[in-house]
């Protein structure tokens, strides 16, 4: 049975930055995100392209908005 955790230790995990990677412009974590693109094949045809992009709030709003 797996052991439970007190709310204490779950904001004291949230909180630590043990493994986080901040970004100097905006001082937010980066985050990976997998993007989903459509691309067309050599016959013509429409295929997914999957990449992971790392995002911030300096680039959210372009990497949603598909600028980039």
């Amino acid at each position: 049975m797996p052991k439970s955790r007190s709310f204490a230790a779950k904001l004291a995990h949230e909180t630590s930055s043990e493994g986080k990677v901040i970004c100097p412009k905006c001082n937010t974590e980066i985050k990976k995100i997998k993007l989903i693109r459509s691309q067309k094949s050599k016959n013509g045809s429409w295929m997914p392209k999957y990449e992971f992009v790392n995002i911030c709030k300096c680039n959210e709003k372009d990497i949603l908005s598909g600028k980039v």
